[in-house]
């Protein structure tokens, strides 16, 4: 069946485009539904506020009013009862406080203001009739106390029988006065009071003279107490009764004023009432309106809501499952799936199976690619897991991507945790390993080495990807094999070196015998002459005595604290004028605080040494770099870097033997690199060149990093005294230099006997300094051993180029003890003291 012209470009268009339009009108109606319930609410609220605002306030006033009211009501009674000025007077001033309280809550209503003032006068009568009256009736109650008195005593003589007849009338009259007097006193009502007057004035009037003194007394009794003041019992009592009726009086007036405000109140309540039944039908009227629309926005939003759920159903999930029905045979190897389209439309649905197709194409290709790196990674595999050497594979931020067995068993560590990323840092500072210092060293190789002797040779390659390649080999047996040759080589080096000092020093002693000889025959005129050549040969004697110390690391050093960027700094001109014209000369310190402690005299001598040497190695023209930096250990980097010829592997290898020199003019002494050799050594440090012909010479001279300057160094006091013991002078003074800036008092030994004695009879021995290997086949073990043994305050450390693997003390001696590796440093002693806090 045929679409209709208008209906086919509608199904033409994209999913998305389809989708948004009826998301669209969805938002619409939505959007149209909050408007017309945010409407009504909006009205809803007004209506409330408008509850609020007036009605509600109006009420809440009405019911303060009827409060109000009520409170007056009940108070009121209470005065009439209150017999004390003073609690009268109170309870008067709370209740006109609370009228003015009602007149505030009232404003200016008219309707409110005539009973409230009304209410108020009463109040004021109240009081005013409330106060004689308590005062009256106190009076009347004393008189009535004193007339049952009187009547109980008239009562006693009228029953006496030994008195005459006569005496008992009369007692018994003045007996009958009192009980109309006690009668007017008790009266509720003026009339009773009136009567009771009446009788009593009866009976006085009939009442014969008194017979004796006791009657007449009696008689002027009960007239005293009768009398209050000018007047007298039934006066009192006529105006205690008007006083109680004005003051009942004032309470009709007002419960009348505010029975008028509770009525006020009802009436506002009442209207309040009808306004809110108004605001409850109008704002029932605008949410059915409200209902009815958004029922019917609803219901059209539910007809786009199915037409789209149908649309996405029937069409777009349909091919969807399709698709990926066909994604999963593809996944699953499949790759002669075909998936032909339903549809000719070009949308979203349409191109996906164009996609599918493409990359049915292209994992063809990939699989073709990947059958060749699968093939590829076996052969890498097999030779990951089966090298001899350690291999691991590196992230560009040092983590271990990848290892083989061999690298932890090559660095004695246990193997590495499952699904665990090390750093490979981490892991060499973990093992016994150290990095080993050599003389001459390669671009990416390093070797390391432990207590034990074991030496493993470390290579790093590097990745594109800023990652690494290490490769770690174990080279103890090489390693042994070299140091043999190295012995054999040095044997040899000495053999020359003893015949040319033999040979020089014969032509020194040469020179003076016969010089001393022509003394003897010759006349004293030439003598000065004769002199002059003696002190020269003593002077070359003496120049080649140095040299010769100097490459056996024993000669005389005033190390200081010195600063070597600000030391190369200083000597640039006079390197300047060393360097031939063609060559130029340039520096590169980055690092100009760091600190060593050297002798500045020899290490300028030998920094010009090596610049004469480079300058020499350059032919035309060229350049020297001069370079001071720190290289991330616990080193100072000088290197010095020519352009000049370099050297063969053969003339590098024995480049620091004395008296070898290849200078293409015969010129030198072959002396200078063995003095800059052991001046390196002897200072603690360690020399090594890189050469390659035709390109260049580097020369790396590393120095330990004196961490703290020399004026920081006071900061530390210790006490006690440090006793050194070692064979090696050089060594011991430099640590008995090291100890006295720490503020230790020190003793040096040079032989073990000294230092067993110096232990034996030297008192407040903190702590003791001894090299492992010391002379006639001694060992420092022994003099640890008594020293700690000695006194439990005491310490010690055991120095070596080689350290053995364990401590050999028994388990209570180890916390007062441990070993530091030799050439030993100022950083590595004061870690060791810090953290025993003798420092």
């Amino acid at each position: 069946m045929a679409s209709s012209p208008v209906a086919a470009p509608i199904f033409r268009q994209s999913v998305q485009l389809r989708l948004s339009t009826a998301i669209a009108i969805l938002f619409l109606v939505i959007l149209s539904i909050s408007a017309i319930a945010l409407t009504t609410l909006r009205n809803a609220e007004g209506w409330l506020d408008i509850v609020h605002r007036d009605t509600l306030a109006e009420v809440s006033r009405a019911l303060e009013l009827s409060s109000g009211a009520a409170d007056l009501a009940t108070s009121a009674p209470f005065l009439i009862t209150v017999q004390i000025p003073g609690l009268m007077d109170a309870e008067v001033k709370s209740i006109l406080e609370t009228i003015s309280g009602i007149e505030k809550i009232a404003g200016d209503d008219p309707a409110l203001s005539i009973p409230l003032s009304r209410m108020r006068v009463a109040i004021l009568d109240m009081n005013r009739a409330a106060t004689p009256k308590s005062a009256l009736e106190t009076e009347v109650a004393r008189i009535d106390r004193d007339l049952v008195r009187l009547q109980n005593r008239f009562k006693r003589r009228a029953s006496m029988t030994q008195t005459t007849l006569n005496e008992r009338l009369y007692w018994a009259q003045l007996q009958q006065l009192t009980a109309e007097a006690i009668g007017a006193a008790r009266a509720q009502e003026m009339i009773s009071v009136g009567e009771f007057g009446r009788r009593f004035q009866k009976i006085l009037a009939g009442l014969p003279e008194p017979l004796n003194v006791a009657m007449e007394s009696g008689l002027r009794e009960l007239k005293s107490v009768l009398e209050y003041g000018p007047d007298h019992l039934f006066v009192i009592k006529h105006r205690a009764l008007t006083s109680s009726l004005d003051a009942e009086n004032a309470l009709f007036r007002i419960r009348r004023a505010s029975n008028q405000l509770t009525a006020y109140a009802d009436k506002k309540v009442e209207e309040a009432e009808d306004r809110l039944t108004l605001a409850q039908t109008q704002t029932t009227r605008n949410l059915v309106i409200a209902q009815r629309v958004v029922l019917g926005l609803a219901l059209l939003s539910s007809l786009i809501a199915i037409g789209s759920a149908l649309f996405v159903s029937r069409y777009v999930a349909a091919n969807l499952r399709r698709i990926a029905e066909a994604m999963r045979r593809l996944a699953a190897g499949d790759l002669h799936t075909q998936l032909q389209p339903n549809t000719k439309q070009d949308d979203e649905i349409g191109q996906l199976f164009d996609a599918f197709n493409v990359f049915r194409a292209n994992a063809r290709k990939l699989e073709r690619h990947t059958n060749l790196i699968n093939r590829q990674n076996a052969l890498f595999a097999n030779v990951f897991r089966n090298i001899n050497d350690g291999v691991a594979i590196l992230s560009a931020d040092g983590n271990i991507e990848a290892e083989n067995e061999n690298v932890r068993a090559l660095l004695r560590l246990p193997e590495a945790k499952p699904g665990g990323k090390d750093l490979l840092v981490d892991v060499i500072e973990a093992s016994d390993f150290r990095r080993q210092a050599t003389e001459a060293s390669v671009v990416g190789l390093e070797e390391y080495i432990d207590g034990a002797g074991h030496v493993i040779e470390i290579r790093q390659s590097k990745l594109p990807d800023g990652g690494s390649v290490w490769l770690f080999s174990e080279t103890t047996e090489r390693r042994k094999i070299d140091e043999r040759l190295e012995e054999i080589r040095r044997v040899e080096s000495l053999g020359k070196l003893t015949g040319e000092v033999a040979h020089d020093f014969g032509n020194i002693l040469s020179t003076i015998s016969g010089n001393i000889h022509l003394l003897e025959t010759t006349g004293k005129g030439r003598a000065p002459e004769h002199l002059r050549r003696i002190s020269a040969a003593v002077d070359l004697g003496v120049t080649l005595t140095e040299r010769l110390l100097a490459f056996a690391r024993k000669q005389h050093l005033e190390p200081e604290v010195v600063e070597i960027g600000t030391l190369v700094e200083g000597m640039s001109d006079l390197l300047d004028v060393a360097l031939s014209d063609g060559t130029s000369l340039s520096l590169d310190i980055r690092d100009s605080s760091l600190s060593a402690r050297v002798d500045p005299g020899q290490l300028e001598s030998a920094i010009l040494n090596l610049c004469i040497n480079a300058g020499q190695a350059i032919s035309d023209e060229g350049s020297v770099r001069i370079s001071v930096f720190g290289d991330n250990t616990d080193f100072i980097v000088l290197e010095i870097t020519d352009t000049g010829c370099g050297m063969p592997p053969d003339i590098l290898h024995r480049a620091s033997e004395p008296f070898f020199s290849k200078r293409s003019d015969g010129a030198g002494t072959g002396l200078g690199l063995s003095m800059v050799h052991g001046f390196v050594h002897q200072s603690g440090g360690t020399m090594e060149i890189e050469s390659i012909v035709g390109r260049g010479t580097t020369v790396r001279l590393r120095f330990p990093i004196l961490k703290e300057r020399a004026d920081e160094i006071g900061c530390f006091h210790a006490d006690g005294l440090a006793l050194i013991v070692d064979d090696d002078m050089v060594s011991a003074e430099n640590t008995q230099k090291v100890l006295k800036d720490l503020g230790f008092a020190t003793e040096t030994a040079l032989t073990f006997s000294d230092g067993f004695r110096a232990v034996t009879e030297l008192e407040n021995i903190r702590l003791v300094v001894t090299d492992l290997y010391l002379d006639h086949d001694k060992s420092g073990w022994d003099l640890v051993r008594e020293v700690l043994g000695a006194d439990e305050n005491s310490h010690a450390i055991l120095m070596s180029s080689k350290l053995p693997e364990a401590a050999d003390l028994d388990e209570e001696l180890l916390p007062r003890f441990d070993m530091v590796a030799k050439p030993i440093t100022p950083d590595a002693l004061r870690e060791v003291l810090k953290r025993w806090h003798l420092i």
